[in-house]
């Protein structure tokens, strides 16, 4: 196999792995694009516009840690976009650690991120290797709208918001059925505190729209910031446009504690996908900038200090395809300024990374000291 190609895509034949390919493409990075059925992996490629002059290979791989391992030796950073990410990652992780490759995917789930940490955090720090969950519109973006918020001395509370477009894949909606089997935390008082369930709660959105909320896992910003000294409470609620959705998450959390929660686990994950192959049967279409738009709101507060951070986007999928790339192009040339288990704008720069998502007409941000 050619060593010239640094970056793996993992997942390379699904919705958000075309979106990956599509911007290393962009940025003239050789990749190989890697999964489970090669056939289908080429089919993905074709819809990859500009394909025709980046630089890959295909290479089919079988799940599992001596193939992964043998498929990363020689490479730098892998992008990982195989979901469920709780049956997956640590796989994925492990090969990593084996081969001495940097390690991307696009979780936002809490108990995917908590299992990473104390599984993996330890041995990638020793490596000089980086660990880096949720490279993702979910919640890349809202953790750099908070980081700018941060930078106001002074700073100790972030009561983050989100309004999203929601275009689930098929891997996005197993993964939401996945989470409900699972605690989700907020961050108050430096402490970790359980949700009791799905919580909601109303939102008003910039243009005054009063729009249902729920915790939605509880995001991973309350995981990034439980470990920064400066912050003591971290709490985001996320709401979607079609406000159908967080409705249909409240009857899966039901359906879970009435009916499913008694199965053997080693049967559910093949009812939880059948469920979710009903909500989304196939891959969505190709997400429209006139159309897919989100809004990220984070109000930082202290004693005598108040400030918050706007950030309109456009296309979340789209968003996570520029990230990973612009992550991975970063890591392929640098030497990372902190290593271990870290959020992506720890290791890349909140700044730098607004500066690329502004650069593609991503997304845009206002900071306003308001106290």
């Amino acid at each position: 196999m050619n060593t010239e190609y640094p970056v793996v895509i993992y997942g390379a034949s699904g919705y958000t792995g075309r979106l990956v390919a599509e911007h290393l493409r962009e940025y003239g990075v050789p990749f190989i694009a890697a999964g489970r059925d090669r056939k289908r992996i080429e089919e993905a490629l074709k819809l990859v516009p500009g394909i025709e002059n980046a630089r890959y290979e295909i290479v089919e791989v079988e799940h599992s840690v001596e193939a992964l391992t043998k498929l990363l030796t020689g490479r730098k950073v892998i992008c990982n976009t195989v979901g469920p990410f709780m049956r997956h990652s640590g796989t994925v992780a492990e090969a990593c650690l084996r081969a001495g490759v940097h390690y991307l995917d696009t979780t936002g789930e809490q108990h995917v991120l908590t299992m990473l940490r104390e599984r993996y955090a330890s041995d990638f720090a020793k490596a000089g290797l980086c660990l880096i969950p949720s490279t993702a519109y979910m919640y890349g973006l809202s953790e750099i709208g908070a980081r700018f918020c941060l930078d106001t001395p002074g700073v100790d509370s972030l009561d983050m918001t989100e309004v999203a477009e929601a275009v689930p894949t098929v891997a996005s909606t197993q993964t939401i059925l996945d989470a409900v089997r699972f605690p989700s935390y907020h961050l108050k008082d430096n402490e970790l505190v359980r949700y009791p369930g799905v919580e909601t709660c109303e939102i008003t959105t910039p243009s005054g729209r009063v729009l249902k909320a729920s915790n939605w896992g509880g995001t991973s910003n309350p995981i990034w910031f439980s470990g920064d000294g400066r912050v003591r409470n971290c709490k985001m609620s996320v709401a979607i446009w079609n406000q159908e959705l967080y409705k249909k998450e409240l009857e899966l959390e039901r359906a879970y504690k009435v009916q499913l929660q008694w199965i053997p686990e080693e049967q559910l994950p093949f009812i939880l996908d059948s469920m979710a192959a009903a909500i989304t049967p196939t891959s969505p279409p190709r997400e429209s900038r006139q159309v897919h738009r989100a809004i990220d709101v984070c109000v930082g507060t202290g004693t005598k200090v108040m400030v918050k951070s706007t950030i309109i986007a456009t296309g979340g999928y789209l968003c996570t395809g520029l990230l990973q790339a612009y992550a991975a192009r970063r890591l392929i040339t640098e030497t990372p300024r902190v290593t271990g288990f870290r959020s992506p704008s720890e290791v890349l720069g909140h700044r730098e990374l607004l500066g690329a998502l502004e650069s593609f007409g991503y997304a845009a941000m206002k900071l306003e000291r308001l106290v």
